[in-house]
């Protein structure tokens, strides 16, 4: 056994070894592509084998892929063996999008459908032996989404329901819950959920200005709890939830207007994990059972940048750990797996497209 001082210096070396380890860490990039007459991509979610889905599209005046509502824009499935899957629309619809994916290869996200308005998206659940399913919407509602799976096959999504308003949602078995909302909120959407039903999202009480949220967190113990903000905020959303109950997203607080990226711990205590070098905002999409946290933020240059969190290095431009000549800008990071492996999109040939990091 190792005791004394002898035992400090051994422990002290573990964790400037750690530091290191995670400074030194580096990506290979792998080009998810684009579904045919399409320029554009993105890559949203990821399982444990490196299986990404997100949507391909056709470039918009809004810059981002995948952000408008021009006809033609698909759900995909990509894996490194089978290449790009086209999943198609739900009864004739023309726009689709896939959000998230479990380690079962369900694939759920939302799509129109012919006979309603184009606008109106209904959440699905694909399967590669039953396709696209419509799980539907709460009483009354006209339109749904689903956002995440986890690997019991539970959804969490959000739904309209009669009033107008929006609520938080899931799904089992193709049955819908109601999970509700914070008070007095008039949009409320559940964005990730994990292997304990622990579901996270944002419950909006006002467009503004200013802008008004809160971030929430729902058990079927807890049922709806709010998360609240940094010290002095007025906003603030949770994007990601890994199986220990560490949470990510963004908040303002009274000390900058702008978002910054935040983490949540098991006890619930909000942390804001700051900027990138010269930056002003960053958000936070994803995080894995490491604590490993992905997003962007902005640099001084003011242009968007995907970013890296770790305990042991703080934020990182991704940019920086992807070989100097690979001819791509990372603009935004949105999952990490459990194996490390990082997907979003960026530039690349002049054209924003999804991508795929491995650590090597």
């Amino acid at each position: 056994m190792i005791a004394g001082p002898s035992r400090i210096a051994f422990c002290a070396w573990l964790v400037l070894a750690a530091t290191f380890s995670a400074l030194a860490q580096t990506y290979t990039i792998t080009e998810i592509g684009v579904l045919k007459g399409d320029n554009e991509s993105s890559g949203l979610w990821l399982n444990s084998a490196g299986q990404v889905v997100g949507c391909s599209d056709t470039a918009t005046s809004y810059g981002y892929p995948c952000t408008g509502n021009t006809a033609g824009q698909h759900a995909f499935l990509w894996s490194k063996s089978a290449g790009l899957k086209d999943l198609g629309t739900m009864s004739g619809g023309t726009i689709s999008g896939a959000t998230g994916i479990n380690d079962a290869g369900q694939v759920v996200g939302c799509s129109n459908v012919r006979g309603k308005p184009a606008t109106d998206f209904f959440a699905f659940l694909w399967t590669p032996t039953g396709g696209m399913t419509n799980l539907g919407t709460l009483s009354g509602g006209n339109s749904s989404c689903a956002f995440e799976i986890n690997s019991a096959g539970v959804i969490a999504g959000d739904s309209f329901i009669s009033n107008g308003k929006v609520n938080g949602a899931s799904w089992t078995n193709n049955k819908i819950r109601n999970l509700g909302r914070l008070p007095n909120s008039i949009f409320t959407a559940a964005l990730d959920i994990n292997d304990n039903d622990q579901i996270v999202g944002e419950s909006v009480f006002s467009y503004g200005p200013p802008f008004q949220s809160h971030a929430f967190e729902w058990s079927a113990a807890l049922q709806m709890k709010d998360l609240g903000t940094l010290a002095g905020g007025t906003t603030s959303m949770a994007n990601a939830i890994n199986s220990s109950g560490v949470m990510v997203g963004q908040s303002n607080s009274g000390r900058f207007l702008n978002w910054h990226a935040v983490i949540w711990n098991a006890a619930r205590k909000i942390q804001d994990l700051g900027t990138l070098s010269g930056g002003t905002y960053s958000v936070a999409f994803g995080i894995n059972d490491s604590d490993e946290v992905v997003g962007y933020g902005d640099i001084s240059s003011n242009a968007p940048h995907a970013f890296l969190w770790t305990r042991a290095a703080g934020m990182r431009d991704l940019n920086s750990l992807i070989p100097a000549n690979s001819g791509w800008v990372l603009i935004n990071a949105n999952a990490i797996n459990r194996l490390g492996q990082i997907t979003g999109y960026g530039t690349f040939k002049g054209h924003n497209h999804g991508f795929l990091l491995s650590p090597k």
